[in-house]
């Protein structure tokens, strides 16, 4: 819980609120629960989750985030309609960064 909750703090800049040993809340309305169980690494169909987070610019958001040191598998593209990008937080979670367009 540690490690994820420095990476939500000092890599993508969120507000701590409050923290107990198994769960940790952020100012940006965004929860973290350790799972009561390890799940399969290699099969990310089971609980699988993305949090996308919105934002005003994605390369800016993305060059930002790669001088923090967090790894892009996707880099900024244009989806049409969208830019997005991707990478994984600390313990394997998807995280993708939406940019609008229009």
């Amino acid at each position: 819980m540690d490690r994820a909750i420095r990476f939500y703090r000092d890599k993508l800049g969120f507000t701590l609120k409050s923290e107990q040993e198994d769960w940790a809340m952020f100012e940006e309305n965004v929860g973290l629960m350790l799972s009561p169980e390890p799940l399969p690494i290699d099969n990310l169909n089971f609980n699988a989750v993305m949090l996308t987070i919105i934002v005003d610019d994605a390369h800016g958001a993305f060059h930002e985030l790669t001088a923090k040191g967090v790894a892009f598998f996707v880099p900024p593209t244009d989806v049409g309609g969208a830019i997005v990008s991707s990478f994984r937080d600390s313990e394997g979670n998807l995280i993708q960064l939406l940019q609008g367009i229009g």
